[in-house]
């Protein structure tokens, strides 16, 4: 499905989409960070609805796209730090 991705920060985004998504279900998210060339993948969950405009936080495990969750730290300008 198609969403357009509204605010983004290192623990999470808000996003809208023309979809049916419940309280607390689990998705999974891909999307080109700005000023970088490789897109993202990340698991998010649910927590907030408003219509079509979805609260999503970011769910991070310690070895899932280490690397790459770091680089979107500076991108987002705060560093990013991962519980182990």
């Amino acid at each position: 499905m198609n969403a357009l991705g509204i605010n983004l920060s290192d623990v999470g985004m808000c996003l809208f989409a023309i979809a049916n998504l419940p309280l607390g279900s689990q998705i999974q998210i891909e999307f080109l960070p700005p000023r970088c060339r490789e897109r993202v993948r990340v698991c998010g969950a649910v927590r907030r609805r408003a219509l079509y405009l979805y609260g999503i936080e970011f769910l991070v495990e310690s070895d899932q796209r280490r690397g790459s969750w770091e680089d979107f730290g500076t991108i987002t300008g705060r560093q990013v730090t991962q519980s182990q």
